[in-house]
């Protein structure tokens, strides 16, 4: 281990390009699995801290398969779809209310993403689309497959095109159901699976339409607000479930990402997804891969430019440490706790159990209001961790409004 007299700064490397909610009502946020394939499409990382996912679909690895979830840039042009069920019939419009639950989401994810995402959200039919079936007919039910759910979109995009929506205009699609239907509890997420094509014909351009991804939002839409269609539409880019399927719902993350707990006081995504996503590059990542020692000014996730972002520590080819700046801004204005957030990242752990960790302070600051015990935990200057079986440590040496210094050692 080198002395901290010895600090050398990163090496840089080159650029990168780089669901839900099967919840009770109060619940959980979890994704719907179609068979897996091997992965085809790839972040361009070169950086030796990438890790490689391991668990065959959504997971903390760098690399993400762009055959089956939407790459997260740019505009993506969202179609918003209102339904509603013979069992439940629709009676309120206009549909401003519904439209305002979720429309929200568009400049959360601009500003998490520093600009490089826009969802442009469209309703192209004001009134609702009838279902073919009653709500309770599309089991709903915690557990439910691909396949059940691709006919609810199917029989949704079907009804939309008849009212002559023109399907081929959209990237992907927010279904949302009428209030009444008390029987579409949760918000899940729906991902192509590229071997098993779902096509919908579109009467507008009398031709086949390839749908690709769509979030079908539940009740729960009006607990969550919509902060769900970010958690939803991170689904779509390839993002894991942060919180727990069994046991304490948020013991991993707490609210320190909306993959977690969406209504969490610091929602925004954590740097490693915001790398994942190419929304920051190799150069702004400082990555301890051998044994040595470095400083690094971290700029605070929550804002733009090119500085650093994260010290990482790779302790495995599937595990490593990162520590990145945590500031009361932009979309974490509310956060409980700043400072640097140092968690556990491993690519082998399945969405649901753990694929991030925080790491716990246990000089953390007591929490108050609605603030958890996990969302204290961020560290401040002359604090230190260290795991001893992975020969690492991570030093807090200064910090400011903006920044946030570290020391990383690995021996």
């Amino acid at each position: 281990m080198r002395s901290p007299l010895a600090l050398r700064r990163p090496r840089v490397a080159a650029s990168v390009l780089v669901l839900s909610a099967l919840l009770t009502l109060v619940a959980l946020l979890t994704l719907v699995i179609a068979p897996a394939n091997t992965a085809h499409g790839s972040n361009a990382s070169t950086s030796a801290c990438a890790l490689q996912g391991t668990t065959g679909y959504t997971d903390e690895g760098q690399q993400t398969d762009y055959n089956r979830f939407q790459k997260p840039e740019g505009t993506k042009r969202v179609g918003v779809i209102y339904v509603d069920f013979p069992d439940a019939v629709g009676t309120t419009t206009p549909l401003d209310r519904y439209y305002n639950q979720i429309s929200g989401a568009a400049d959360w994810m601009w500003k998490a993403s520093n600009g490089k995402v826009w969802l442009d959200m469209k309703a192209p039919y004001g009134n609702w689309v009838r279902m073919p079936k009653n709500s309770t007919d599309y089991n709903w039910a915690r557990g439910f497959s691909w396949d059940t759910h691709r006919v609810y979109l199917k029989d949704a995009l079907a009804g939309a095109a008849d009212a002559g929506v023109d399907l081929s205009g959209y990237d992907m699609f927010y279904i949302v159901p009428t209030s009444t239907a008390a029987a579409i509890t949760h918000t899940p997420t729906w991902v192509q699976d590229p071997a098993n094509p779902t096509w919908v014909w579109n009467k507008a351009t009398n031709a086949w339409v390839l749908i690709k991804w769509a979030v079908t939002f539940g009740q729960d839409m009006w607990l969550w607000g919509y902060k769900v269609a970010d958690h939803e539409t991170g689904h779509t880019f390839g993002l894991p479930d942060l919180y727990a399927f069994n046991g304490e719902q948020h013991q991993y993350v707490g609210g320190w990402d909306v993959m977690g707990k969406v209504s969490g006081p610091a929602p925004q995504f954590l740097g490693w997804h915001t790398w994942k996503f190419g929304w920051i590059t190799d150069s702004q990542v400082s990555c301890l891969s051998t044994n040595g020692t470095y400083s690094t000014n971290l700029n605070g996730v929550e804002y733009g430019g090119s500085g650093y972002k994260l010290a990482v520590i790779k302790t495995s080819a599937t595990t490593a440490y990162v520590a990145e700046s945590r500031k009361a801004a932009n979309n974490d204005s509310g956060a409980c706790a700043t400072g640097v957030l140092i968690y556990k990242i491993d690519t082998s752990v399945a969405s649901g159990s753990g694929p991030v960790r925080v790491v716990s302070n246990p000089k953390a600051a007591a929490p108050t209001g609605n603030c958890s015990a996990l969302d204290m935990q961020t560290w401040k200057p002359g604090q230190t961790f260290q795991d001893d079986t992975a020969r690492i440590r991570i030093h807090v040496n200064s910090s400011d409004a903006y920044n946030d210094t570290v020391w990383t050692y690995k021996w």
